[in-house]
């Protein structure tokens, strides 16, 4: 188990509300993007994806600032990070023996399912003849 120190915490927490952030920005652009498609606004309205690139890196910024500025989400966020910390993750062989294990699981469910959709399908065209 790794120590992390709190400074450690605070830019891990920080880098990933920064690209949480980024990714909102992208999303709001491309929904604006599709707005304008749908109902031909670049066309009514003068620099409309100028506006909205604008408005979009605004709302991004704003959702930042304000989730640094909010204490319960900061609370919040720094506990997340104190107990993702205490996680012990699985080795390499353990992941490659689970893997292996669910893959096994789920041909075998999928050969089960099978069997009994064939038998449904085989008695349903009984009936129907």
């Amino acid at each position: 188990m790794s120590v992390a120190s709190n400074e450690d915490g605070k830019k891990w927490i920080q880098s990933t509300v920064a690209l949480t952030c980024i990714l909102l920005v992208y999303v709001l652009i491309s929904f604006f993007e599709k707005l304008a498609e749908w109902f031909a606004l670049e066309t009514m309205v003068p620099y409309y994806f100028g506006i909205t690139q604008f408005v979009s890196v605004v709302i991004g910024l704003t959702t930042y600032i304000m989730v640094f500025k909010n204490p319960n989400s900061s609370e919040f966020l720094t506990n997340v990070y104190q107990e993702v910390v205490k996680v012990v993750w699985p080795d390499k062989q353990q992941t490659w023996r689970h893997t292996v294990v669910i893959m096994i699981a789920v041909t075998i469910m999928g050969f089960v399912f099978g069997f009994f959709d064939f038998g449904a399908n085989f008695l349903l065209g009984l009936v129907n003849k």
